[in-house]
């Protein structure tokens, strides 16, 4: 097999536009699998998100990497390597927000920090772990896993890491106004120590470590289990995925992708309303 690993993301990838996971892409990950291959969700979503999904479509067993590339889980769901911001960058980070008058939320751990109730923190467990009922969830499992995340209001952030010392692994920034592309060289400029991408288009930012991503971690992951990156297939479809893709020794960009990330790839696949990841697995990794 040429390629003994494959990186899927998961929102726009994996998951089609209801955030269900088509049978069809379930039965081409199994059946690489079936062949030897590994099979690997990287992801901005949580560690608790992460796993659920993998949970529900049989991917117990596989590492996973979360929170785009901050939190790598090992085989048995455990967290085996993280990445957390140092303190003084994140308390210049919110001074920016609250001087731009910028929204944005924390995740430490499987906690969402949030200085207000806002339509972009709303519902967030539920967005967190998904009800995934085409898919074949677990109704009972679901509940458990729902239980184990929360939103927490934090209303003077400078002073609650000042007191709590929080291990912070992503940050995520959200804007109406069409701010965050100058923000984004504020944040450069200012705060430093920072990884900016974003998984919709830049309509948002999403913000890990300095040095953090995707690409980085699979590197890891590749080293851990004697996999070259050589041998990787990654998959994704936003501009969080773009270093994956790079990296890789096969990137596939989704049908639904930007054209930037298209151009980055080696190969463009199916939408995610396509069975996408289907048709790459079939095309690409099995024939």
């Amino acid at each position: 097999m040429k390629y003994k690993m494959l990186a899927t993301d998961l929102d726009g990838t994996l998951l089609n536009e209801q955030r269900e996971i088509d049978k069809e892409n379930i039965e081409a990950i199994h059946e690489y699998r079936e062949r030897g291959g590994r099979v690997v969700i990287c992801s901005g979503r949580s560690p608790l998100s992460t796993r659920w999904i993998a949970n529900t479509i049989g991917l117990k067993g596989e590492p996973i990497i979360a929170y785009n590339g901050a939190v790598i889980l090992d085989e048995n769901g455990e967290i085996s390597e993280q990445s957390v911001f140092e303190h003084d960058h994140l308390m210049s980070f919110w001074e920016l927000c609250e001087g731009e008058g910028i929204y944005a939320h924390f995740y430490e751990g499987d906690t969402l920090l949030v200085p207000s109730e806002t339509k972009w923190n709303k519902n967030w467990i539920e967005n967190n772990i998904l009800a995934l009922e085409k898919t074949g969830a677990n109704l009972e499992e679901r509940e458990s896993f729902r239980g184990q995340c929360q939103v927490k209001m934090v209303a003077d952030f400078y002073r609650y890491v000042k007191t709590n010392q929080p291990v912070i692994t992503k940050i995520a920034v959200f804007n109406d106004e069409g701010k965050l592309a100058d923000f984004t060289k504020a944040i450069d400029k200012q705060v430093g120590g920072m990884e900016i991408s974003s998984s919709f288009n830049f309509l948002n930012l999403e913000i890990s470590p300095a040095g953090v991503s995707k690409a980085s971690s699979l590197l890891k992951l590749g080293e851990k289990h004697d996999i070259h990156i050589s041998q990787i297939a990654a998959i994704g479809d936003n501009y969080n995925d773009s270093l994956m893709l790079s990296a890789a020794g096969l990137g596939i960009a989704m049908g639904n992708a930007p054209d930037d990330v298209k151009n980055l790839a080696d190969q463009v696949t199916g939408s995610n309303h396509e069975k996408g990841v289907a048709q790459a697995i079939r095309r690409f990794l099995l024939e």
